[in-house]
């Protein structure tokens, strides 16, 4: 098996997202906050500080990510941050507040949850791999293979990934790392090798 790390398209928009989403987050952490805070009739801060403290982080983290956290390995700790912290308001709100106040943020702890799982993936590197069964394209939630039968030709060069269908459609990726000669080589000759075979073992089939 051989790998090849590459761009996906959506990957930037979809982090920029993230980005916004933790903003998001934060802002409706500190609503909730505030309101938890009248609950108690505003007699103690001391409760009520984790909570707009992990609000403040989330919205200072989405504003400046990109410049304070630029390969993003805080975003997973954060995400668990939010998590945890929207389930002990969600759980206080229950005694304290309002039915819409608890089901929201209980709505918000699965929404956080499944970004932590999407995003864990989205910000790691993209890997298309070149496997004995076919190739594995990479996706932003799911991976697929696509079997050697369905392909005519792979490609690989130092910039670009081409694979090319046997419907004439052709998927092509930008190449991430940095491939040797002999690498390259090594990846076309065993893209070539694969689909040859699969093309004798497809003929040998008809005729029988």
């Amino acid at each position: 098996m051989l790998s090849i790390t590459v761009k996906i398209e959506g990957v930037e928009r979809r982090k920029r997202s993230a980005s916004l989403l933790h903003i998001v987050a934060g802002c409706f952490l500190i609503a909730k906050g505030a309101d938890y805070y009248r609950y108690l009739g505003y007699e103690d801060f001391l409760p009520v500080a984790p909570f707009f403290t992990v609000a403040l982080i989330s919205v200072i983290y989405g504003l400046f990510r990109r410049r304070i956290d630029p390969e993003a390995q805080m975003n997973y700790w954060l995400r668990l941050l939010q998590v945890v912290t929207f389930t002990i308001l969600g759980a206080l709100m229950v005694v304290a507040g309002r039915q819409i106040d608890y089901i929201s943020l209980f709505l918000w702890t699965f929404v956080t949850l499944m970004l932590l799982i999407s995003e864990k993936k989205l910000f790691s590197e993209t890997e298309l791999l070149l496997k004995e069964e076919g190739v594995l394209i990479p996706g932003i939630y799911r991976s697929h293979v696509v079997p050697w039968n369905e392909l005519t030709n792979v490609i690989v060069r130092q910039d670009f990934v081409t694979i090319f269908h046997r419907d004439e459609k052709y998927l092509q990726y930008q190449v991430m790392q940095s491939l040797t000669d002999l690498e390259l080589v090594k990846m076309n000759s065993f893209c070539r090798e694969k689909i040859e075979k699969q093309a004798v073992s497809n003929k040998t089939a008809t005729s029988n």
